[in-house]
């Protein structure tokens, strides 16, 4: 068999018979012919699947982070490899015409593909894998700028809720403190004239000085009570309604033990469970006391019914609702001032009952009883 070699460049030929004949062949370019991503292809009914033209750089978000590259060899029988440098630290070997990566993190990376037997003859891609937001440079900062900002927030607020808390503690210290100057003012005054009197009387009338120490007596017990009533108001063991509902017990049984009042007391069982503020407590219970005081020594009543439920009125703040109905000889509502005591207690119960967010309402005739609800 004759032939003849002849080379040209770097390739080799056979002569034979019918012609020359290429004995093997280098590679003068490996060609990307498409790249498909996430962000470079897309479906649908019309365009089952396209690709973009081919660039030097792919970018992919961190969620589609897989890449399809297809490539051809102008030598198809040549061995082709690649690495995907910034990731893999050598070069893979392949027969195939395509490469495939998925789940790439992070970064930026070149693939690398090449002929095996002559490595200058390659083709490069630069694939930009974005990060995700909270694997950026600037998250971690931007976080705790807002854990500071949240924390400040959280400071601000409670040292505001502390704050406020402190001012409506000194706001019901100072208007108790008003109220037992003035009771004790009141009482101290009282005091004082009967004394006098008494005094000046013990010689010349001795039966009005008599009087004048009863009534001193009666004035210091009151005195005594209206003590016992503040501090048991702003003792933090009685903020529960039990505790509540035992001194108002309590005082009335004190104040018809001396008379032949029939007195029935009525609290729902649903009111022990509910809770009054300190200011709260201290405002109900002086209402309480006044218009049951009233009943008990002004209204010569032979029957006292107190009742006190959780029925409040829709408008109202307040989750009580306390009647205390007398069978006395009444008297005209227009004209308080006509019954003993009316006039300067009404318009403090009212006053007290506008601070606790109620009503209070007075039902009354002479000679048909009166019935007072704080609602």
């Amino acid at each position: 068999m004759r032939g003849a070699f002849i080379w040209q460049g770097n390739r080799q030929w056979l002569g034979w018979l019918i012609g020359l004949i290429p004995l093997s062949g280098m590679p003068q370019q490996i060609v990307i012919d498409s790249v498909v991503s996430p962000v470079m292809y897309y479906t649908n009914r019309l365009a089952p699947f396209r690709v973009s033209p081919v660039r030097d750089t792919v970018k992919l978000r961190q969620n589609q982070n897989y890449v399809f590259v297809h490539f051809h060899h102008s030598a198809p029988y040549h061995m082709v490899e690649y690495q995907l440098a910034g990731l893999e630290s050598c070069f893979i070997l392949t027969k195939n015409d395509y490469i495939y990566y998925s789940n790439i993190p992070e970064g930026q990376y070149v693939l690398i593909i090449r002929d095996k037997n002559n490595p200058g003859i390659a083709k490069r891609l630069v694939v930009e894998v974005e990060a995700l937001f909270w694997q950026k440079w600037w998250f971690s900062p931007l976080v705790f700028v807002l854990a500071c900002m949240l924390a400040g927030i959280i400071f601000y607020f409670f040292y505001l809720y502390k704050l406020r808390q402190q001012i409506h503690l000194q706001q019901t210290r100072d208007r108790i403190a008003r109220d037992l100057h003035d009771d004790m003012g009141s009482y101290l005054s009282s005091i004082s004239i009967l004394s006098r009197s008494a005094a000046n009387a013990t010689h010349k009338d001795p039966d009005r000085a008599r009087q004048s120490i009863d009534r001193i007596g009666q004035t210091a017990r009151q005195v005594m009570g209206a003590m016992s009533d503040i501090v048991w108001s702003i003792n933090p063991q009685h903020d529960s309604m039990p505790h509540v509902v035992a001194r108002m017990q309590d005082v009335a049984n004190e104040l018809i033990a001396e008379t032949d009042i029939f007195l029935r007391f009525e609290a729902d069982t649903a009111v022990l469970s509910l809770n009054l503020s300190l200011e709260q407590r201290h405002d109900f219970f002086m209402v309480y006391k006044e218009a049951l005081t009233n009943a008990v020594r002004y209204s010569e009543a032979s029957q006292v019914h107190v009742h006190l439920t959780c029925e409040a009125e829709k408008n109202s703040s307040f989750g009580l609702r306390l009647t205390i109905r007398d069978n006395g000889r009444g008297f005209n509502v227009a004209q308080p001032q006509a019954r003993s005591g009316g006039g300067n207690g009404l318009r403090n119960m009212h006053a007290r009952a506008i601070r606790l967010g109620a009503t209070i309402t007075v039902e009354s005739e002479p000679g048909q009883g009166t019935t007072i609800q704080l609602k």
